[in-house]
């Protein structure tokens, strides 16, 4: 009766509308001169229902509501997988150009940051300026900035920007341009080792950073760059940057500071220790020193401040070093330590809470296994590169290396499907991360 009801109702208005095309176009529905067409589309409508559209009356009558009352589902809705996306993790975002940095809002900031680092790169001699070669090929530089959260001394959280000048290492040609690379990246095993020998005999534990650790590299070969932006020699715009150091984006740059460095430490009287090739020992009349070399962030373990104090002095008159002081947080290892009862505690809990942040779970229900029970995954035909899929599994790695060895099985199933990735996968990923 219903839909007889509307068909009269259409095919009244009809008589009064100037042409059928326009019951159609409004109403969606056809005339009543294919009354009998519509009613054979309902018939087979029904009878394609069958059980369900008298399962759905019986509810209706059930519940004293008439045929046209809508029942609406009470289970929240959830926005689709394809929403979710990584967010930044600080306030000020970093410009990621050199005209967004000198036009921006911090642009007096970022100006200091870049002098800063011209200073640094002048005082190295980095380069000298030469005629463009006509059979070597000239690459281009890229100014970094970054936006650092810091502790200070008295504990305070600050930020601290941070402008590099970068070469542009992505379009080097091996063979070419460069032949081998190494970067000096100490292990996790190591680490927790050293903290765990430190705690239980009582040793002295601080930490330098080494300021433009790959501007002291001696670069071999020649390498020429364009004169970066904002810093162009009004006499002679025409000319190029031949390298004579290497330059933070080099693709060799870390092995000719390693390079540099080893040679110093071994000059002191170092040896270094053969499963690591980042591990350095000092026997110094009874005391003993340990380096640890972390790309340019050096952790010092002495059985004495004296000798904390020794190498400090040797380090600060060989390059240019920055003091950070008793160490309390490195590569995103926050240290408790209680010397009373010769325990050290290692966490990852502000990164841990960051890599919720960056992915928009930081407000997620925690739960309480990492995966699935009897999850199954299989490659994607195609991956979807628009899911921040590997930048999760990349994160929660470092969180597990780190500190958290009970994600070791998920991360070991998850990473074999970086490069074959769908939303399976993905809700996988976010799965561990509640877990975190």
């Amino acid at each position: 009766m219903f839909a007889e009801k509307n068909v009269s109702e259409v095919a009244g208005l009809a008589e009064e509308l100037p042409g059928d095309e326009n019951v159609g176009a409004e109403t969606g529905l056809r005339s009543a001169s294919d009354g009998e067409d519509v009613d054979a589309d309902n018939d087979d409508k029904d009878d394609k229902r069958g059980d369900g559209s008298d399962k759905f009356a019986d509810d209706n009558q059930g519940s004293g509501g008439s045929q046209d009352t809508l029942r609406r589902s009470g289970r929240a809705r959830r926005p689709p997988v394809e929403n979710w996306r990584p967010v930044s993790l600080v306030a000020h975002e970093a410009p990621t150009t050199y005209v967004q940095a000198v036009q921006g809002q911090e642009s007096a900031t970022w100006k200091i940051a870049m002098d800063k680092e011209m200073v640094a790169i002048r005082m190295n001699m980095t380069w000298r300026l030469t005629d463009r070669p006509a059979s070597r090929r000239v690459l281009k530089g890229k100014w970094v900035d970054k936006v650092k959260n810091m502790v200070d001394k008295n504990g305070n959280n600050t930020t601290r920007h941070k402008a590099r000048l970068c070469f542009m290492g992505n379009r080097q040609i091996k063979g070419l341009d460069f032949n081998e690379t190494f970067a000096p990246v100490t292990k996790f095993t190591t680490i927790r080792c050293i903290r765990a020998m430190t705690a239980a005999n009582g040793w002295k534990l601080y930490q330098m950073d080494v300021k433009t650790a790959s501007l002291n590299g001696d670069l071999y070969g020649e390498v020429n760059m364009e004169q970066p932006d904002g810093s162009v020699d009004p006499t002679y715009p025409d000319k190029v940057c031949r390298l004579l150091q290497a330059l933070f984006g080099l693709k060799q740059a870390p092995k000719m500071w390693y390079a540099k460095l080893d040679d110093f430490l071994k000059s002191q009287g170092f040896d270094n220790i053969d499963p690591d090739a980042c591990l350095y020992l000092l026997m110094d009349d009874g005391k003993i020193i340990i380096v640890l070399v972390y790309v340019d962030d050096l952790l010092l373990v002495a059985s004495s401040l004296a000798a904390i104090y020794k190498i400090k002095d040797a380090l600060h008159k060989r390059f240019e070093m920055k003091d950070m002081a008793e160490v309390k947080v490195i590569l995103g290892l926050e240290r408790r330590r209680d010397k009373a009862l010769s325990t050290l505690k290692l966490s990852q809990g502000k990164y841990a809470g960051q890599v919720l942040e960056k992915f928009g779970m930081a407000k997620c229900n925690p739960i309480g296994t990492p995966l699935r029970v009897g999850l199954q995954l299989v490659k994607a035909i195609e991956s979807d590169d628009g899911l921040p899929y590997r930048e999760a599994v990349s994160s929660v790695t470092y969180l597990m290396v780190g500190t958290r060895p009970d994600l070791a099985l998920a991360i070991r199933q998850l990473s074999r499907f970086v490069s074959c990735y769908g939303k399976e996968h993905l809700a996988a990923i976010k799965r561990v991360l509640r877990y975190v």
